[in-house]
């Protein structure tokens, strides 16, 4: 008991240091407990009669003690006449509550004056205490027995199996005895000693049992409860309270005696070890749960990693409390709980009232201090010791675990709330994240604007919308669903409009609502949303949606519906990149017409569709005569602008049917499907003499040029596009064989 009482001075000293009105709500707790509490009966020495006797005879201001610092002195020396002035009151000795290798004799003296023999139980209520023998002396102060008990033996050696040291006495009538007690103890000295009756005895045992039942019963239920919310819900703040509640059971169990009677009784060494073990377990866990329960993390980022620091002291301070002596353990213990105390309060100081479990957490604890002072005032006759004062630790730890509990379900009703939002907005994200798949899988503008709009009024229930897309300098109407723009608005110019006009210069999302706005563009209409597209920043688009119902839309919706929106820009972006992409992958930058990959990729198409039709399709190869000798003699600009005219002119005569190509360096070639064989051969001279009569004029310079041109057509035997083109490559080979500027075919 004496840790705890250490450790809830040292607590109650931070009380003060709350707020004036809290400590005066705490002291009036206090003296609404202490009043209407009993005083002790009289001692068994004292005349009375039987029924005075039949209630519990506190001893504690009877009993006289003697300090034996070396424990030489044996228990006749003890009991000598000599030694009795040695003995000074228990009381007023100020052995009380000390931590000392000494062994102390207790001295104690009892007498029947009844005329008939009187058995009584002695109760030392302290189960800490190392080893206690009684030496029991008759009035010629003879030893007439000696018993020897203590938590350094095994438990089940005691003579009454009981948590606490018990002792018959036997008066006979007339007679008394004098009672040397020898304590030699590890722990905090306190001699909580009484004399029962046996009847008194048995009914005070009783209503301890049931007490004790109920207070254990209760810290049982509470850390079943959170640890099945813990299973449910994962978060580790139930699963450091439930360790919280279990490590402060089992210390209260060990200060009661009933963990060394129950949980090891054979191990006694062990029980010495326990109570400083579990001292600092409750601490730690105390640590550990007010760091998450208040979130103190988020709030002050450096009291949490003091905090962290503490607690990976408290677990290295373990090991060395298993290594230490029990009373230097116990030391430690109570120095490192003290600290505990201060850090819980100190995460209270550090969240400022900011969360709503604060308040809870705030009241939990005071109950637990005024519990704990109220034993405290008990223990030192600052206050009567009644039913109240006694039992008032246990009070105040179950009152602590069930208003913690309850803080716990409240966190539980917000998670289960919040986890209600995060569901509702998980399916919103889940149907947002399938539209963002089609978004990005689509690489057709239109597609995808007339996707986004049907997906955006279904998401938010809205069912009437346009997208307005941005085009030259202005905007312009494009995808729409149900009815499309509202009556009254000028398609042609949509940012005249108000509603449009904000939403275009503000680039935020906007949400209207007849409740709340009587301005509306549609006065029929109950709600107007208008979500910008936004592209690193410019403003590409816009969707807006309205219904002529009230949509409710919540505040994390409308940042998932900014997000999707900005998903969008960037799809479309995406698109335009595409579209530019394939464009420069296809195209020929000098020219402008086909490059080679491309245009075999549309001639094989048409092949395979002329072949399967049966129609003719005919393929032209041309060349620029002496190219090399006019990039050597006019330079390579004049050089391109040569194959530019060429591609141009070439293009022009071969419309509408006719698909060419840059086959490479001045090389080109046209695929002519439903153009036979004769019908080419004209076309391609019509192209040599439209060339040839066309000189390329460039800065006050003019070239006249010539071109070859080999022919191929579609037949039986040709399968692939390849077989046309080397047919048409060997055709403009005879063409340059015979003097260039000529038609061949073969």
């Amino acid at each position: 008991m004496k840790a705890l009482h250490t450790s809830v001075i040292k607590a109650a000293g931070l009380i003060a240091a709350l707020p004036r009105a809290l400590a005066g709500g705490l002291i009036a707790v206090l003296l609404l407990l202490t009043f209407g509490s009993g005083a002790a009966a009289a001692p068994i020495d004292q005349p009375d009669d039987s029924a005075s006797l039949a209630g519990n005879n506190d001893l504690q201001g009877i009993l006289r003690i003697m300090e034996d610092k070396d424990g030489s002195l044996t228990p006749e020396q003890a009991a000598a006449p000599a030694m009795d002035a040695l003995y000074e009151p228990y009381s007023s000795s100020g052995f009380a509550g000390t931590l000392s290798k000494s062994v102390y004799w207790v001295k104690l003296d009892l007498y029947n004056d009844a005329a008939r023999t009187r058995d009584f139980m002695l109760e030392l209520s302290k189960p800490q205490l190392g080893k206690v023998t009684l030496y029991q002396f008759n009035d010629e102060r003879k030893l007439s027995s000696e018993t020897v008990t203590g938590r350094r033996l095994p438990f089940y050696e005691r003579s009454y199996i009981h948590r606490n040291f018990i002792f018959h006495l036997s008066f006979a009538p007339m007679t008394g005895e004098k009672l040397y007690f020898k304590i030699e103890t590890d722990t905090f000295l306190q001699l909580p000693m009484k004399l029962w009756d046996t009847q008194s005895f048995l009914e005070k045992e009783q209503h301890q049992d049931l007490l004790f039942g109920v207070y254990y019963g209760i810290m049982l239920v509470m850390a079943l409860y959170n640890i099945f919310l813990f299973i449910s819900i994962r978060e580790r703040t139930y699963l450091y309270y439930v360790l919280f509640i279990l490590s402060f059971a089992v210390m209260q169990a060990v200060w009661d005696g009933f963990a060394f009677q129950f949980l090891w009784p054979d191990f006694p060494g062990w029980e010495a070890k326990a109570n400083p073990v579990f001292i600092v377990l409750t601490g730690l866990f105390a640590c550990l749960f007010s760091q998450n329960f208040l979130a103190v993390p988020k709030y002050s980022p450096r009291m949490a990693r003091i905090m962290t620091l503490f607690t990976g002291l408290l677990i290295l301070s373990l090991p060395a409390i298993l290594l230490l002596s029990p009373a230097a353990g116990t030391r430690l213990a109570v120095c490192l709980s003290s600290v505990s105390i201060l850090f819980c309060l100190g995460a209270i100081l550090a969240v400022r009232f900011r969360i709503r479990s604060v308040f809870f957490y705030i009241f939990a604890w005071i109950v637990l201090f005024a519990g704990a002072l109220l034993n405290i005032l008990a223990a030192y006759k600052l206050i009567p010791l009644n039913f109240w004062s006694l039992y008032s630790i246990r009070f105040g730890s179950a009152a602590e675990t069930v208003l913690l509990s309850l803080a716990l379900a409240d966190r539980f009703n917000g998670i289960r709330h919040e986890k209600t939002l995060e569901e509702k907005q998980g399916a919103l994200l889940k149907q947002l994240h399938e539209t963002t798949k089609r978004l990005t899988s689509t690489h057709d503008l239109d597609e995808l604007l007339q996707f986004t709009m049907t997906s955006l009024s279904k998401i938010t229930a809205c069912e009437h919308g346009f997208i307005l897309l941005e085009k030259e300098g202005g905007y312009e109407l494009t995808a729409q669903t149900g009815a499309g723009p509202w009556y009254g608005l000028n398609a042609a110019e949509p940012e005249s409009e108000a509603f449009l006009r904000r939403l275009i210069v503000e680039k935020q999302l906007i949400l209207l609502s007849g409740h709340e706005n009587l301005s509306l563009p549609d006065p029929l209409a109950r709600t107007f949303l208008g979500i910008p597209i936004l592209y690193h920043d410019r403003m590409i688009g816009a969707v807006v949606l309205y219904s002529y119902f009230a949509r409710r839309i919540t505040g994390n919706e409308r940042s998932i519906l900014r997000d999707f929106a900005g998903q969008v820009g960037i799809s479309m972006e995406n698109v335009r990149l595409f579209s530019e992409i394939n464009r420069l992958a296809s195209i020929d930058g000098l020219t402008g017409v086909y490059n080679r990959s491309h245009f075999l990729k549309l001639a094989r198409r048409h092949l395979a569709q002329c072949r399967n039709t049966g129609v003719p399709l005919s393929l032209i190869m041309v060349d620029i005569d002496h190219f090399k000798s006019i990039n050597d003699r006019y330079g390579h600009l004049m050089g391109d602008k040569v194959i530019q005219e060429t591609v141009k002119r070439l293009a022009e005569l071969a419309q509408p049917r006719g698909i060419i190509g840059r086959y490479g360096g001045e090389e080109f070639v046209l695929v002519l499907p439903g153009v036979t064989a004769p019908q080419a051969i004209r076309l391609a001279e019509i192209m040599r003499k439209s060339i040839a009569a066309s000189p390329v004029s460039m800065q006050g310079q003019s070239i006249s040029y010539t071109i070859s041109l080999g022919l191929s057509s579609l037949g039986p035997d040709t399968h692939e596009i390849t077989s046309l083109v080397d047919q048409a490559d060997r055709a403009l080979y005879l063409a340059k064989e015979s003097g260039r500027n000529s038609v061949k075919t073969l």
